[in-house]
């Protein structure tokens, strides 16, 4: 395995064989200093090397390599991983705050352009970010070695490699790039990759360490998920593990957790896993939301407590101890109405009506976006419903209208849009076409 060699600014603790009781000893301390600069610890051995994220003491975020590139892992998943790793030596870098992110756009994020080549013209591609006062980050890459050009607003930034100290002045910087750039070109080819799209995320199961908390740091994270029980009148229907960011809670069946009952809105409230715990949140229902007996908008979860939803409770665990077998996350439970056939009576809730609105599926951000009103734009500019971004985005503007019960697709110009893989400027939508604007594709949903 070839590691890749990250830039950083200071190493804090020299490469040492990897003892889980002097492990301990490091995240303790780097997740305990809660105001100083952000870490990246590394442990390696010859098959396998992990990045951990160290900002503001929580972990961040974390990745293993794998044959082709670096792949996120969950902070579950490092810590089981770890465990298996055989021999790793481990290494603790200082990085600024600016390089931590960098580090984290390159390892995470889609490159809008890749090319393998020692002949691509890089000076014609930062001319293209100044003019157009873009941020970016373009990067450089050899086999362990890694270079790094940030730019900010069209300026370059700052320039990492190695051991990075800086260098003074926007010039300097991107003649320190290039320089680095061609001098690597001269032994064997090199990776540009250029990043617009600079947002980053966090693991989905980071948490803030309690002051109060004494156990091993990993035992935290390798204890099993919370669990959420369904009950109707104490007698429990169905059971949650909360694996993922969220969970939602409605009387419609794209909900994780549906319960067909007259007292539950359509979309009733949703849960949300944040660093510093789990966050239940009320979307607006009819008949709202109780935290243990009392109607709240928003509140913290803690294990034990109840929510109560129209007739249903349902119990939130937190299940303590080591990790165990758990079964995968029930994607949906249809919890039958309880009234009769005949239909409700006088006084009672109006039924509310589905959403039949259709919906754009962006698969490269795997979110859906509802179609409403009359008209609906994908696009380069501001105004845009859903906006195109990056420096190689098409200039193109799809208009997506209803006419009676038809939606049509209308696009100003037909060379970069296609749809079911065929060229066109205007067509009659029908469920899941497929629909490609440049590099982007969207699904027509029903």
């Amino acid at each position: 395995m070839s590691r890749l060699q990250i830039p950083y600014t200071g190493i804090l603790v020299n490469p040492t064989d990897y003892d889980s009781e002097d492990f301990e000893s490091v995240l303790r301390k780097y997740l305990g200093d809660r105001g100083g600069d952000p870490v990246v610890i590394e442990v390696f051995n010859d098959h396998v090397q992990y990045l951990t994220f160290i900002r503001e003491g929580q972990i961040y975020w974390c990745c293993a390599s794998d044959p082709d590139d670096f792949t996120g892992l969950s902070v579950r998943e490092y810590f089981s991983s770890l465990r298996r790793t055989q021999f790793p030596k481990v290494i603790v870098y200082s990085v600024n705050l600016m390089l931590f992110h960098s580090l984290i756009v390159y390892l995470q994020t889609k490159p809008e352009l890749k090319v393998s080549s020692t002949l691509v013209d890089l000076d014609e591609l930062l001319d293209r970010i100044e003019s157009e006062k873009r941020n970016a980050l373009v990067t450089a890459l050899q086999p362990g070695n890694l270079v790094m050009l940030r730019y900010k607003e069209g300026f370059p930034a700052a320039c990492y490699h190695g051991l990075s100290t800086g260098a003074s002045g926007e010039t300097s910087r991107r003649e320190n790039f290039l320089v680095k750039v061609y001098t690597m070109a001269t032994r064997t080819p090199f990776e540009i990759r250029i990043f617009t799209e600079l947002v980053v995320t966090h693991s989905e199961d980071t948490r803030q360490i309690p002051e109060d908390f004494k156990g091993p740091v990993p035992s935290l994270f390798l204890c099993q998920p919370p669990k959420l029980i369904v009950k109707l009148k104490n007698r429990p229907l169905k059971t949650y593990n909360f694996t993922g960011k969220q969970i939602t809670i409605g009387r419609l069946p794209e909900n994780d957790i549906t319960i067909d009952n007259l007292s539950v809105s359509r979309k009733h409230a949703v849960i949300h896993s944040v660093r510093s715990g789990y966050i239940l949140r009320d979307l607006g229902s009819k008949n709202g939301t109780l935290l243990n007996g009392e109607k709240v908008e928003h509140g913290e979860l803690k294990g034990g407590d109840v929510i109560t939803i129209g007739k249903y409770e349902i119990a939130f665990q937190i299940i303590t101890g080591e990790e165990s077998t758990t079964d995968t996350l029930d994607q949906t439970v249809i919890i039958p109405r309880y009234h009769s056939e005949a239909g409700p009576k006088e006084g009672a809730p109006v039924i509310e009506q589905a959403d039949t609105s259709p919906r754009l599926y962006r698969r490269s951000e795997q979110e859906e976006y509802p179609i409403e009103g009359s008209s609906f734009v994908i696009g380069r500019g501001r105004g845009s419903d859903i906006r195109l971004k990056g420096l190689f985005a098409p200039r193109v503007q799809v208009n997506i209208r209803r006419n009676g019960s038809d939606w049509i697709m209308q696009a100003n110009g037909k060379k970069n849009v296609r749809v079911n893989g065929e060229k066109m400027e205007e067509k009659v939508l029908q469920e899941e076409d497929l629909i490609a604007i440049g590099s982007e594709e969207f699904v027509f949903k029903r």
